[in-house]
């Protein structure tokens, strides 16, 4: 967890502009841009349970009056001539064109959910999963957690080093067992760089998880782990379309039929 407050102070001090980004914050933590100090602070409205494809972006009203449009469109103008142009007030001279409303409408239900249970009733259990899953998987043999900061999110990286698989051989083989991870390097090339890995699995934990759940992911890694150190301990087996040592599940539902067009 990054101290945003004190990056903004120091980047204040040198005439810097601070933008945040929350997304990955809102749904877990109360936020307040006043105490933080920043310029801009920006969420998604995926991260917060609520619709793709919309956000939002809060910005200082003095800033916002200085800048310009960045698309044209309906509501976004006060008068259009020939000669001059001049734009609507705040926040509309930012929104051209039909907003999103039904996107607007399904964020502001997320908000209404999130507001209704109480970040004060939710942090500590999430907290409570994260020191749970920290610890069921740091005793797998073989695994090395990427990311060990005293302040972090609801979050687990790994890797499996011994014997070392591909973080998206991991992620699709826990996917045939019921299990949802995110694999690759999450948007951040420089921070695998750092950590001298090409990419890593990524469990995270929000208010609607389980502790069982996170049973579940251990017991999944350990039963990977134990095939393929069972596989190596067979003779080579003759190459086949099956070679990978798993098979991709069945439709859970028929197939519609195509539409006879007479």
């Amino acid at each position: 967890m990054n101290d945003v407050k004190r990056i903004t102070e120091l980047a204040h001090r040198v005439g810097a502009k601070v933008l945040i980004d929350g997304a990955q914050w809102v749904a877990h933590h109360r936020t307040d841009v006043r105490e933080i100090g920043c310029d801009f602070y920006a969420f998604s409205g995926h991260k917060l349970f609520g619709p793709t494809g919309i956000g939002v972006l809060w910005g200082r009203h003095e800033l916002f009056e200085q800048m310009p449009p960045y698309q044209g469109g309906g509501d976004m103008i006060e008068s259009v001539t020939f000669k001059r142009t001049t734009y609507a007030q705040l926040p509309n001279k930012f929104e051209a064109g039909t907003p999103d409303i039904a996107g607007a409408v399904g964020l502001g239900a997320a908000i209404d959910y999130i507001e209704s249970i109480g970040f004060e009733n939710f942090e500590p259990y999430e907290a409570d999963l994260l020191k749970h899953a920290t610890r069921s998987l740091a005793n797998i043999p073989g695994l090395r957690i990427i990311g060990t900061a005293a302040k972090k999110g609801g979050v687990v990286s790994f890797v499996i080093e011994n014997p070392p698989i591909s973080s998206l051989d991991i992620g699709t083989r826990l996917d045939h067992e019921g299990i949802a991870v995110r694999t690759g390097h999450h948007c951040c090339q420089p921070v695998m760089e750092r950590m001298g890995v090409p990419a890593t699995i990524r469990a995270s934990v929000a208010l609607y998880n389980t502790r069982e759940e996170i049973d579940a992911l251990a017991v999944a890694l350990r039963k990977i782990l134990n095939d393929d150190a069972a596989k190596k301990a067979k003779a080579p087996a003759k190459p086949s379309d099956s070679r990978l040592g798993f098979h991709f599940p069945e439709p859970a539902g028929a197939s519609p039929r195509r539409l006879q067009m007479s």
